[in-house]
């Protein structure tokens, strides 16, 4: 049958969807099943902070599987391990409660293989013209996924036991699972070529990053470019998304769900705004960017700034309206930007420099709120990207704009 990028986006969002909010569902429930049982905040959160550890701390071993297998293969190992998994955690938790971390563990190396692998699954089946409005299709997916997940549990928890959360969550696997079935089989050879072929001689593969971003300016600059974005970004909704309503502006934790519905909607616009200007050829040149990170850099100094939640929350609308155009811009570059062979090596570090930047990013947040508040931790972080992108602009006749990238 011939697979239409419309049809391959479909089944990729398809994918997203259900295997995001199995993961996502897990995460939380598991944290309030361990907080139920314990009474302890911190047990709880090692259950929410082991995903983030994963792609950082097995970076190597993600890697290698997803270098060596299709991005079809992948999906569909991934999502039946992850059912696989759950069966075992949720019928294990009721007796021994420290299953849920190990649960938790397991499924954040799942989603983290599966997370690299939706990246080169975009790679390989999209041509460089089609990439721009085909990673924010199949990631809107993820801003549903965790609105589904969070407002379910939000309103359900209590009456979700082990064996409903079993039963949801397999079933949300085996969703993804047969939808990543669907997928056209795509000829495959693990990558092999001079960059990989010396990594054991050379500093494994952290070497074979280095030589490749050495090799690559403009991939280089791109690459930096994300992982400084999505840090600084991403760590500042991870500290405000709680702290904002509630340490901030003083309200109940009510408002801690609205700031999250308004967060999701807020990101899938701005994710629908980017394919529709992509589908027009809008490029987002260097006046642009710096535009659009000056008025998102100043929305979020402003939603922290007022005690008038309206005023603040739609600041904050617009902070992660603009965050996310962003992201998918630099996103799609560095896929653009990457070689083919290379995009399993890419796409790994990538997400484990992110997911670290984040981790340290949200912890010198997290102190600067407790000891001052979070307008400080706002401007902190503003001021800190705004110095870091001006040494990191490219030199004269270093491309900025996406290019078509190797295939």
């Amino acid at each position: 049958m011939q697979s239409s990028p419309a049809r391959i986006s479909a089944i990729l969002w398809t994918v997203n969807l259900s295997s995001i909010a199995a993961s996502i569902f897990s995460y939380v429930y598991l944290s309030y099943f361990v907080y139920e049982r314990t009474g302890q905040v911190l047990y709880s959160e090692l259950v929410l902070l082991a995903p983030l550890a994963i792609p950082v701390l097995l970076c190597l071993a993600i890697n290698r599987l997803t270098g060596f297998s299709p991005p079809r293969q992948l999906l569909v190992v991934t999502n039946l391990a992850g059912a696989a998994v759950a069966v075992a955690t949720y019928v294990l938790i009721e007796d021994y409660v420290f299953v849920a971390v190990i649960g938790a563990l397991l499924i954040g190396f799942l989603d983290a293989l599966q997370r690299v692998g939706r990246t080169v699954a975009v790679k390989n089946y999209f041509s460089a013209a089609d990439v721009k409005y085909a990673i924010p299709l199949t990631h809107t997916a993820q801003f549903i996924a965790g609105g589904l997940a969070g407002v379910g549990l939000s309103f359900y928890k209590d009456e979700v036991t082990p064996q409903m959360a079993l039963t949801i969550v397999t079933a949300a696997f085996a969703i993804a699972m047969i939808a990543a079935l669907l997928l056209p089989r795509l000829p495959w050879t693990p990558a092999a070529n001079p960059l990989e072929a010396s990594a054991k001689a050379a500093g494994g593969a952290f070497g074979a990053i280095g030589r490749l971003l050495a090799s690559l300016p403009a991939l280089r600059y791109q690459f930096v470019a994300f992982v400084l974005f999505v840090s600084v970004f991403q760590g500042f909704f991870n500290v405000s998304r709680v702290a904002l309503p509630t340490h901030q502006l003083n309200l109940s934790q009510a408002y801690v769900g609205y700031l999250q519905i308004i967060s999701a909607m807020s990101a899938l616009a701005g994710a629908l705004l980017f394919v529709w200007l992509g589908k027009r050829n809008f490029v987002f040149g260097r006046a642009a960017v710096a535009t659009l990170s000056v008025v998102s850099l100043a929305a979020m100094v402003g939603s922290t700034s007022t005690r008038d939640v309206a005023t603040s929350y739609t600041m904050y609308l617009v902070y992660m309206f603009v965050w996310e155009i962003l992201f998918f811009k630099y996103q799609s570059d560095v896929v653009n930007f990457t070689p083919t062979e290379h995009m399993p090596l890419v796409a790994t570090f990538q997400y484990a420099a992110v997911y670290l930047g984040m981790i340290v990013t949200a912890f010198i947040g997290g102190i600067i709120t407790h000891y001052t508040n979070l307008t400080t931790a706002a401007l902190a972080f503003t001021l800190a990207y705004g110095a870091v992108m001006i040494l990191h602009a490219p030199r004269t006749g270093q491309p900025l704009a996406s290019g078509k990238g190797a295939s």
